[in-house]
């Protein structure tokens, strides 16, 4: 249950995403800046299944989960965590690596997803179906990205018809995105991108931007439609960049 919106103009990068979750699921912990391999990246961490859900390296990489929810993911049996999958997608340089690390992980103890990756103006999605792994390039993918377990179609159509009007009045207003995150339209509701429902809701907002000269993640512990303070960390890019 979650909602990605991005846009990337002379190789600088705008990434938004809302994650929606039970009340019952442990809270989030705060974003820190991680180290392995000589990579720096800054990611918040999911105490219970570990890993993280959406980061951003030095080496200008940003990368972000949307589960799947296929019925063969409710099997009862061990399950690997996505989420660290990518924390160690988060140690790569760019999307080509980060591709072809995945390509040669074994998944098949892992649940369904989609990993959106974006380094050097070039977005890609991965999508794993417990079968097949799957590359898109962003031009093949319509803004925007989500995923729902109660109602995926309703989700993708209400905030993607909410999307394409909110860009049809002004496509160039620098708030746009923000907005769009923030809105309860057509209704405050479970397909609204702010969700909210009896047992679930929009749990946290992150922005993440990458520059020419660093990078910078805004992760607000809230549902956007609050008014709740943004903890706020930046790396400098590194010369072991791509770019």
């Amino acid at each position: 249950m979650c909602t990605l919106t991005w846009r990337s103009v002379g190789g600088n990068l705008e990434l938004r995403f809302n994650r929606d979750e039970l009340h019952t699921r442990a809270v989030a912990l705060p974003p820190q800046v991680h180290a392995r391999a000589g990579r720096r990246w800054i990611a918040p961490t999911d105490p219970e299944g570990g890993g993280t859900w959406i980061g951003v390296n030095d080496a200008g990489l940003a990368v972000a989960l949307l589960n799947g929810y296929l019925a063969s993911d409710r099997e009862a049996r061990p399950w690997t965590s996505r989420g660290l999958l990518v924390d160690a997608l988060l140690a790569c340089g760019h999307v080509d690596e980060l591709q072809a690390r995945l390509e040669i992980t074994d998944l098949s103890t892992v649940r369904s997803f989609a990993v959106w990756a974006w380094s050097g103006n070039a977005a890609r999605i991965l999508r794993w179906d417990r079968e097949t792994l799957r590359s898109e390039d962003h031009s093949t993918c319509l803004l925007p990205l989500s995923s729902s377990a109660r109602d995926p179609h309703g989700a993708l159509r209400d905030r993607g018809l909410l999307y394409q009007t909110m860009q049809a009045q002004d496509a160039e207003d620098p708030m746009l995105l923000a907005r769009f995150h923030a809105s309860h339209a057509p209704a405050i509701g479970p397909t609204s991108p702010c969700m909210h429902r009896d047992d679930a809701q929009t749990q946290s907002h992150t922005l993440i931007r990458v520059l020419k000269e660093r990078v910078t993640l805004e992760y607000t512990p809230a549902a956007p439609c609050r008014q709740v303070p943004a903890v706020v960390h930046a790396l400098t890019r590194s010369s072991r960049g791509v770019d």
